[in-house]
């Protein structure tokens, strides 16, 4: 075995475990104000929408997390529960992500808000 290959064979279980721990330590956002409310929209969104559901999903191998909101616009509003009427001023996307056992990224996808003037 070449020592290149050595060094390789070091590799990788020490990118593995960085990305674990990324998984599951930095990727899920903490938010406050109108832009929580957003993320437990987009929550809710993913698991109503049969879009999003995938077999991983439905067999409870998966799992989907917010990893960044973002403010589009500043004026108009957004409404995120139609039942209980909460509106957010402005129009934010969200990215969410994909894991499988809650460690390895797979699937990634975003989702704007029902933005009006």
């Amino acid at each position: 075995m070449t020592r290149r290959e050595k060094f390789m064979i070091y590799m990788i279980p020490l990118l593995l475990i960085i990305l674990i721990s990324k998984s599951l330590f930095f990727d899920e956002i903490k938010v406050t104000g109108d832009a929580l409310k957003f993320k437990n929209f987009v929550e809710k969104e993913v698991q109503i929408n049969e879009e999003y559901n995938s077999i991983f999903q439905k067999i409870g191998i998966s799992q989907y997390r917010v990893v960044s909101i973002k403010k589009i616009k500043d004026t108009g509003k957004s409404i995120v529960d139609e039942k209980r009427n909460i509106e957010i001023s402005g129009e934010y996307q969200g990215k969410v992500r994909g894991y499988l056992f809650n460690l390895f990224p797979y699937k990634e996808f975003r989702i704007k808000s029902n933005w009006t003037k």
